[in-house]
């Protein structure tokens, strides 16, 4: 990923993380039927950042690369 898409994708990895974790262990992810979290899903996705699984909802789960993502001190500039 470029650094573009790095200052694009942080904050869209921090508001996943703020808003669609779904289980204790802070790993599963729920769009909880939003359309803007389905569409969050689905590109974290694209970038390898989470994994997808099925059911009448998108749902997903962070990967290691989108942990290690999440766990960046990345200062986004204005």
């Amino acid at each position: 990923m470029n650094e573009t898409e790095r200052r694009l994708l942080y904050p869209l990895a921090l508001m996943a993380a703020q808003y669609l974790v779904h289980c204790v262990q802070d790993t599963e992810l729920d769009s909880m039927a939003m359309g803007a979290g389905e569409h969050a899903l689905t590109v974290l996705s694209e970038y390898g950042l989470v994994t997808l699984k099925g059911g009448h909802r998108i749902r997903g789960d962070w990967t290691e690369a989108g942990r290690r993502f999440l766990e960046e001190t990345y200062k986004v500039e204005p």
